[in-house]
């Protein structure tokens, strides 16, 4: 079992790597400009799930989403020399979808308002 400072630090050190190794390494044109914005590990430090974006449409996450799957093992095998630990994480990629979502939820807050103000100004 590891602490949660352990976890916070092994997550972030997880994230700088993959981070680069995609920036840098994986040379599929398809991959589109990725940023990792999040990395979280078991407690048994196991599974890292990570969490990316993708500038562009939904056609260019989709290529993405393809890459990574497809780069799981390239990018599992380029943590080895970096990542100090008895075993590397199994990699799981997840789409971070919380900045289209916090953004329609601004858009429906911002829509409210103007009802409101409309109705007032009736």
């Amino acid at each position: 079992m590891a602490d949660s400072r352990r976890l916070v630090k092994y997550a972030g050190n997880l994230k700088k790597e993959i981070s680069f190794i995609i920036d840098r390494k994986v040379s599929n044109p398809e991959k589109g400009f990725i940023t990792i914005n999040a990395v979280r590990v078991s407690p048994d430090l196991k599974i890292a799930s990570i969490y990316y974006t993708v500038l562009g449409d939904e056609g260019q996450k989709e290529k993405s989403q393809k890459v990574l799957e497809k780069s799981k093992g390239f990018i599992r095998n380029e943590l080895k020399p970096s990542i100090k630990s008895r075993w590397l994480p199994e990699l799981r990629f997840f789409y971070d979808d919380t900045i289209e979502h916090a953004h329609k939820i601004n858009t429906l807050i911002n829509k409210i308002h103007e009802d409101a103000d409309s109705k007032a100004g009736e």
